[in-house]
């Protein structure tokens, strides 16, 4: 009777888990693109305009925003499997800073984009061929807390040593970059893209200068999430010369983030738009090919990853995404489990059983059945089958140490001329 009630309730778990998976792909499952980017001066705005009109084209609703605090974005984007059913919840968005993955258990990678340099544009009457050490006692814009350049320049005026000689700003880059031109601070941080019209345009103001991070390679050892880089002369404007000098700085790897719940067919979307981006955005001392995942910190969505080694994956290029999201993607996860629960039947089981054979469940067993006959109560046939298997089971390991086990169970059987004296 127990064994039929336990069947009954594992073909019950096993009926309501396939019902779940298909209740959860049609009414739960995230389908939304909510998308937080930088300024719009930004490489990451630029390419979350792109994505926003690649994916409302294919079909799936988007949503944009602006926001600078990077580290707000990541744990919005964060969101548990319950709080991502908001329809309005952020499931996309742009890192490039040092993160504790650890803290952000629901966000993967889609990839790395871009290399993106630390560029340090100053007041050209402060001096030539500037570092940061000179710009002592200047009022320097670094955007607002918790965005990339922000904690980039707070983490390297602490490493340098420089917290008493800089006036750091706290401000909106927009901003920064309004007050730079107006003569209202001294210096402005940004950390863009090369490519970026925002630092072409400032790279051509005769009013300003670039500034360069000497040491630069100790610095992005010390920082641990950057790499040494070199902005080569006339890389920003070949017919101006501009820079005139090779300018050492650091950059930072550009991720592209996503909530690990976000519809797969939306992931493959947006891995599809980011491998054809303009790769003259990197600086040329790049060595990676992007995307990639150098350096992207958080672990790797499954589904960009096999679509930048392998192309386009057949099921979607045979189904449309709403039937993968809705039937293909259910079914697979019950045609495996269904695979799993056989290969457990099929193979463990047995296995675990040959090696209890001798185990305490068993002796109890035995020593239980031995009472009941001393009591006088017949074995029922349920009872004998069992030792009719375990003593099969002995017979064919040919185990010595279960002799003892085996002459027990024929004697309950009462075969006791099988017994070896």
């Amino acid at each position: 009777m127990g064994r039929r009630i336990l069947i009954v309730i594992a073909i019950a778990a096993y009926v309501l888990f396939v019902m779940g998976n298909f209740v959860y792909s049609f009414l739960l499952m995230e389908r939304n693109v909510n998308m937080a980017v930088g300024p719009p001066t930004s490489y990451s705005n630029n390419v979350g305009q792109t994505l926003n009109t690649w994916l409302t084209d294919n079909g799936v609703s988007t949503s944009l925003t602006v926001q600078e605090d990077t580290l707000s974005v990541i744990e919005e984007v964060n969101n548990s499997e319950d709080d991502i059913r908001d329809s309005t919840a952020l499931n996309v968005g742009f890192v490039a800073q040092g993160v504790n993955a650890e803290d952000y258990p629901n966000v993967v990678s889609l990839g790395s984009i871009s290399s993106q340099p630390l560029v340090i544009f100053a007041r050209a009457e402060l001096g030539e061929n500037l570092v940061l050490g000179d710009l002592d006692g200047a009022e320097v814009s670094i955007g607002v807390p918790g965005s990339d350049v922000n904690t980039l320049m707070t983490d390297i005026v602490n490493i340098y040593g420089f917290t008493s000689k800089l006036d750091l700003r706290s401000q909106p880059t927009q901003e920064g970059v309004e007050q730079l031109l107006a003569g209202e601070v001294d210096a402005i941080a940004l950390l863009y893209s090369i490519r970026t019209p925002i630092i072409e345009e400032l790279a051509l103001n005769p009013e300003l200068t670039i500034v360069n991070l000497d040491r630069a390679a100790a610095l992005a050892f010390e920082l641990g999430y950057t790499q040494p880089a070199t902005i080569p002369p006339s890389f920003i404007s070949l017919a101006k010369r501009i820079p005139a000098g090779p300018i050492t700085t650091v950059a930072v790897e550009l991720t592209v983030i996503a909530n690990e719940y976000l519809d797969e067919p939306n992931i493959l979307l947006i891995a599809q738009q980011l491998s054809v981006l303009d790769p003259r955005m990197n600086l040329p001392t790049d060595q990676e090919t992007y995307p990639n995942f150098v350096g992207s910190q958080f672990p790797a969505s499954d589904i960009a990853r096999d679509y930048y080694n392998s192309g386009t994956p057949t099921r979607y290029s045979v189904f449309p995404n709403t039937l993968i999201s809705w039937v293909w993607l259910p079914l697979a996860r019950t045609i495996t489990v269904t695979l799993l629960i056989w290969a457990a039947i099929r193979f463990v089981l047995p296995f675990i059983q040959s090696l209890t054979a001798g185990s305490f469940i068993t002796l109890r067993r035995l020593s239980y059945l031995e009472k009941r006959l001393l009591e006088g109560k017949p074995l029922t046939e349920r009872q004998k089958r069992k030792l009719e298997k375990l003593v099969a089971s002995i017979e064919a390991q040919n185990v010595d140490p279960d002799q003892k086990i085996k002459e027990r169970a024929l004697s309950l059987l009462g075969r006791t001329d099988e017994v070896v004296t």
